[in-house]
């Protein structure tokens, strides 16, 4: 081989070994980039999680709500879980009383994303009748 043959060939085999590690270079961009909006999703749906299993403590540990017939109850909180008037998250409480037993849903719902569609549900029951000793 001769000497401007072998320079030509290490240019041609550099551009592509440059080519390559560009490519996995973007793959893996991409890679994390997916990954990094999964996480995000992954920590509301957590918080989501939380906060509907906080508020189905505090409905059932209230003796207020359970002596009413059926309600509607909302409040809103940040993603982060802190309460706030304007906040992206709405935990609503629906119930209704049937018999001797208080039954409902605890749904959190993502105001920013503007779907009908709740993140958590979590259904709710309990006996209100009266326990013989």
């Amino acid at each position: 081989m001769k000497k401007g043959q072998s320079v030509t060939a290490f240019y041609v085999e550099s551009l592509l070994l440059i080519l390559v590690f560009v490519g996995i270079l973007l793959a893996l961009t991409q890679i994390f980039g997916l990954s990094r909006s999964e996480s995000v999703q992954a920590k509301l749906l957590t918080n989501a999680v939380t906060l509907a299993q906080n508020a189905a403590d505090d409905f059932l540990s209230g003796r207020d709500q359970l002596t009413r017939e059926e309600g509607d109850d909302g409040r809103r909180y940040t993603a982060d879980m802190a309460p706030d008037p304007d906040g992206r998250l709405l935990v609503r409480v629906q119930w209704a009383k049937q018999a001797d037993m208080l039954e409902g849903t605890v749904s959190v719902y993502d105001e920013q994303e503007q779907q009908s569609e709740p993140l958590f549900t979590l259904p709710l029951a309990r006996y209100v009748g009266e326990v013989s000793p």
